[in-house]
């Protein structure tokens, strides 16, 4: 009967450090996996990363096809080429589906001081663009325009997409732009190799 008893108690150890060794390696688990979710999400040379940009496009004057880029992103857009696909009237509007290029020289500005520093991603962006505007029959007016740009793989931009909305100011002539979107920015890679 006393032999039972120890082989029992014996038994119950074994079990009881069992219990507190996957107990302890379950929290050193959790521990872990907790500071690879909490940790900071550092950037690997070669690989892109999702920055999200908004601002305004701002017309140059005299210059109907150049604008000064604000916001997210700082440079010039320039309005390279458009052709009108197709058009249709509806009552006293007409609709334009227009296909087109453009480009922006400049930056993404991280630190949001209106310039492009040394270190923030820069260079042309190359955009192709499906631009839809509906316009006054009457007076020939820009009511509303809305356009998707698809960025063209250039250097350290590897992709995105921009939306830009023509919002006509009050009933006049004059339109704002105003840009959004996400843009695919590739890290660089560091050259390992120091001079002596």
């Amino acid at each position: 009967m006393l032999s039972t008893n120890r082989s029992k108690q014996s038994a119950i150890r074994q079990k009881s450090r069992r219990a507190v060794w996957t107990g302890a390696t379950a929290s050193a688990l959790a521990v872990v996996l907790a500071g690879a979710v909490a940790g900071p999400a550092w950037a690997v040379p070669g690989e892109a990363r999702k920055v999200h940009v908004e601002g305004h496009l701002i017309p140059v004057e005299q210059s109907g096809d150049v604008y000064r880029v604000t916001g997210g992103l700082v440079g010039t857009y320039n309005l390279q080429s458009e052709r009108v696909g197709t058009a249709w009237t509806y009552w006293d509007t007409q609709i334009r589906d227009i296909d087109g290029t453009a480009s922006v020289t400049g930056c993404v500005d991280q630190n949001q001081n209106q310039s492009c520093d040394r270190a923030e991603p820069s260079g042309g962006l190359k955009l192709t663009f499906n631009r839809v505007a509906s316009f006054d029959t009457g007076t020939g007016r820009l009511l509303e325009g809305v356009s998707t740009h698809q960025l063209i793989r250039n250097g350290r931009f590897s992709g995105g997409v921009l939306t830009i909305r023509d919002i006509p100011v009050h009933n006049g002539d004059a339109v704002v732009l105003r840009y959004e979107g996400d843009l695919e920015i590739t890290q660089p890679t560091v050259n390992s190799k120091r001079a002596d």
